[in-house]
Protein backbone atom coordinates (compact mmCIF):
# COMPACT_ATOMS: atom_id res chain seq x y z
CA UNK A 1 0.00 0.00 0.00
CA UNK A 2 1.53 3.24 -1.06
CA UNK A 3 1.04 6.46 1.13
CA UNK A 4 -1.98 9.37 1.21
CA UNK A 5 -1.80 12.02 -1.28
CA UNK A 6 -1.92 15.33 0.51
CA UNK A 7 -0.60 16.79 -2.61
CA UNK A 8 -1.82 16.56 -6.37
CA UNK A 9 1.31 15.53 -8.40
CA UNK A 10 0.86 18.24 -11.03
CA UNK A 11 2.48 21.42 -10.59
CA UNK A 12 -0.68 23.96 -10.91
CA UNK A 13 -3.04 21.89 -8.85
CA UNK A 14 -0.38 21.54 -6.05
CA UNK A 15 0.12 25.41 -6.22
CA UNK A 16 -3.31 25.99 -5.31
CA UNK A 17 -3.43 23.52 -2.61
CA UNK A 18 -0.39 25.34 -0.99
CA UNK A 19 -1.71 28.81 -1.16
CA UNK A 20 -4.79 27.43 0.33
CA UNK A 21 -3.42 25.60 2.89
CA UNK A 22 -0.98 28.97 3.47
CA UNK A 23 -4.13 30.94 3.38
CA UNK A 24 -5.68 28.17 6.18
CA UNK A 25 -2.51 28.75 8.39
CA UNK A 26 -2.81 32.73 8.16
CA UNK A 27 -6.33 33.14 8.73
CA UNK A 28 -6.02 31.24 11.92
CA UNK A 29 -3.08 32.77 12.98
CA UNK A 30 -5.02 36.36 12.63
CA UNK A 31 -7.90 35.22 14.45
CA UNK A 32 -6.04 33.93 17.25
CA UNK A 33 -4.55 37.13 17.43
CA UNK A 34 -7.58 38.88 17.12
CA UNK A 35 -8.55 36.78 19.59
CA UNK A 36 -5.53 37.27 22.40
CA UNK A 37 -6.03 41.25 21.93
CA UNK A 38 -8.97 41.27 23.00
CA UNK A 39 -8.54 38.92 25.80
CA UNK A 40 -5.66 41.71 26.99
CA UNK A 41 -8.47 44.48 26.19
CA UNK A 42 -11.28 43.29 28.49
CA UNK A 43 -8.36 42.25 30.89
CA UNK A 44 -7.93 45.99 31.84
CA UNK A 45 -11.38 46.13 33.27
CA UNK A 46 -9.79 44.25 36.36
CA UNK A 47 -8.11 47.24 37.36
CA UNK A 48 -11.41 48.21 39.25
CA UNK A 49 -11.50 45.27 41.10
CA UNK A 50 -7.65 44.83 41.86
CA UNK A 51 -8.34 48.83 43.33
CA UNK A 52 -11.62 47.74 45.07
CA UNK A 53 -9.45 44.50 46.20
CA UNK A 54 -6.79 46.47 47.66
CA UNK A 55 -9.26 49.17 49.39
CA UNK A 56 -10.55 46.48 51.17
CA UNK A 57 -7.20 44.95 52.49
CA UNK A 58 -6.46 48.47 53.82
CA UNK A 59 -9.89 49.18 55.39
CA UNK A 60 -9.28 45.58 56.53
CA UNK A 61 -6.29 45.93 58.74
CA UNK A 62 -7.31 48.56 60.46
CA UNK A 63 -6.57 48.66 63.87
CA UNK A 64 -7.33 51.20 67.07
CA UNK A 65 -3.59 51.77 67.80
CA UNK A 66 -3.80 52.18 71.65
CA UNK A 67 -5.66 48.93 71.58
CA UNK A 68 -4.15 47.37 68.90
CA UNK A 69 -7.59 45.31 68.23
CA UNK A 70 -9.19 45.49 64.76
CA UNK A 71 -12.46 47.60 64.10
CA UNK A 72 -15.27 45.00 63.63
CA UNK A 73 -17.83 46.35 61.55
CA UNK A 74 -15.38 48.90 59.44
CA UNK A 75 -12.78 45.20 59.11
CA UNK A 76 -15.53 43.40 57.97
CA UNK A 77 -17.04 46.56 55.56
CA UNK A 78 -13.19 45.55 54.48
CA UNK A 79 -13.55 42.60 54.25
CA UNK A 80 -16.52 42.59 52.14
CA UNK A 81 -14.93 44.85 49.41
CA UNK A 82 -11.56 42.43 49.61
CA UNK A 83 -14.29 39.52 48.13
CA UNK A 84 -15.75 41.78 45.60
CA UNK A 85 -13.38 43.25 44.07
CA UNK A 86 -11.39 39.28 43.95
CA UNK A 87 -15.21 38.88 42.33
CA UNK A 88 -14.85 40.97 39.82
CA UNK A 89 -11.54 40.18 38.75
CA UNK A 90 -12.56 36.46 38.41
CA UNK A 91 -15.14 37.67 36.51
CA UNK A 92 -13.61 40.04 34.17
CA UNK A 93 -10.91 36.99 33.98
CA UNK A 94 -13.44 34.23 33.22
CA UNK A 95 -15.89 37.32 30.62
CA UNK A 96 -12.00 37.80 28.86
CA UNK A 97 -11.23 34.25 27.82
CA UNK A 98 -14.72 33.12 26.92
CA UNK A 99 -14.67 36.44 24.53
CA UNK A 100 -11.49 35.71 23.12
CA UNK A 101 -11.96 32.25 22.89
CA UNK A 102 -15.64 33.11 20.86
CA UNK A 103 -14.07 35.68 18.86
CA UNK A 104 -11.31 33.25 17.68
CA UNK A 105 -13.03 29.86 17.58
CA UNK A 106 -16.19 30.87 15.05
CA UNK A 107 -14.08 32.02 12.50
CA UNK A 108 -11.91 29.40 12.54
CA UNK A 109 -14.11 26.44 12.94
CA UNK A 110 -16.33 28.50 10.10
CA UNK A 111 -13.06 27.92 7.51
CA UNK A 112 -12.65 24.47 9.14
CA UNK A 113 -15.89 23.48 8.51
CA UNK A 114 -16.28 25.12 4.78
CA UNK A 115 -12.46 23.62 3.15
CA UNK A 116 -11.63 20.24 5.46
CA UNK A 117 -14.51 17.90 4.22
CA UNK A 118 -13.34 19.07 0.17
CA UNK A 119 -9.79 18.44 0.97
CA UNK A 120 -10.51 14.90 2.87
CA UNK A 121 -12.32 13.81 -0.02
CA UNK A 122 -9.81 14.75 -2.46
CA UNK A 123 -7.39 13.18 -0.10
CA UNK A 124 -9.23 9.89 -0.30
CA UNK A 125 -10.44 9.83 -3.89
CA UNK A 126 -6.43 10.84 -4.81
CA UNK A 127 -5.21 8.23 -2.99
CA UNK A 128 -7.58 5.78 -4.49
CA UNK A 129 -6.85 6.83 -8.09
CA UNK A 130 -3.07 6.96 -7.74
CA UNK A 131 -3.36 3.28 -6.13
CA UNK A 132 -5.84 1.74 -9.54
CA UNK A 133 -3.71 3.94 -12.26
CA UNK A 134 -0.88 0.90 -12.01
CA UNK A 135 -3.49 -1.39 -12.49
CA UNK A 136 -4.27 -2.65 -16.61
CA UNK A 137 -7.86 -2.26 -16.55
CA UNK A 138 -7.13 1.52 -14.88
CA UNK A 139 -7.42 3.41 -18.48
CA UNK A 140 -11.10 2.04 -18.74
CA UNK A 141 -12.32 2.93 -15.46
CA UNK A 142 -10.92 6.31 -15.51
CA UNK A 143 -12.44 6.77 -19.11
CA UNK A 144 -15.63 6.04 -17.48
CA UNK A 145 -15.39 7.92 -14.73
CA UNK A 146 -14.82 10.74 -17.14
CA UNK A 147 -17.53 10.57 -19.29
CA UNK A 148 -19.70 9.96 -16.34
CA UNK A 149 -18.59 13.01 -14.17
CA UNK A 150 -16.86 15.59 -17.19
CA UNK A 151 -18.87 18.22 -18.32
CA UNK A 152 -19.44 17.83 -22.42
CA UNK A 153 -17.10 20.88 -23.33
CA UNK A 154 -14.09 19.30 -21.35
CA UNK A 155 -15.15 15.85 -22.90
CA UNK A 156 -14.66 17.20 -26.42
CA UNK A 157 -11.57 19.39 -25.56
CA UNK A 158 -10.01 16.15 -24.39
CA UNK A 159 -11.51 13.69 -27.46
CA UNK A 160 -13.57 14.92 -30.56
CA UNK A 161 -15.92 11.72 -29.69
CA UNK A 162 -15.92 10.51 -26.40
CA UNK A 163 -18.08 7.89 -27.17
CA UNK A 164 -16.72 6.66 -30.10
CA UNK A 165 -13.17 6.35 -28.18
CA UNK A 166 -14.67 4.70 -25.10
CA UNK A 167 -16.42 1.99 -27.75
CA UNK A 168 -13.16 1.48 -29.53
CA UNK A 169 -11.09 1.07 -26.26
CA UNK A 170 -9.41 4.36 -26.90
CA UNK A 171 -9.28 4.96 -23.20
CA UNK A 172 -5.84 7.48 -22.87
CA UNK A 173 -7.13 10.90 -23.26
CA UNK A 174 -10.31 10.57 -21.29
CA UNK A 175 -8.18 8.97 -18.76
CA UNK A 176 -6.15 11.11 -18.39
CA UNK A 177 -8.75 13.95 -18.29
CA UNK A 178 -10.31 12.43 -15.65
CA UNK A 179 -6.55 11.79 -13.73
CA UNK A 180 -5.89 15.45 -14.27
CA UNK A 181 -8.90 16.55 -12.60
CA UNK A 182 -7.50 14.98 -9.42
CA UNK A 183 -4.33 16.50 -9.78
CA UNK A 184 -2.69 13.16 -10.70
CA UNK A 185 -0.36 12.70 -13.79
CA UNK A 186 -1.33 10.09 -16.33
CA UNK A 187 1.29 6.52 -16.06
CA UNK A 188 3.13 7.56 -19.63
Amino acid sequence: MGSYKVYAETPAFRLRQVLLDVGLVVWVLVWVRIGLWLNDLVQRLEGPGRSIEDAGNQIAGWRVPILDRRLGPITSGGEALQRAGDTQQAVVHTLAFWLALLLAAIPIVWLLVRCLPARMRWVREATAASRIRAQPSAPQLFALRAMANRPLPKLRRAEADPAAAYARGDYGALAALELAELGLRSPS
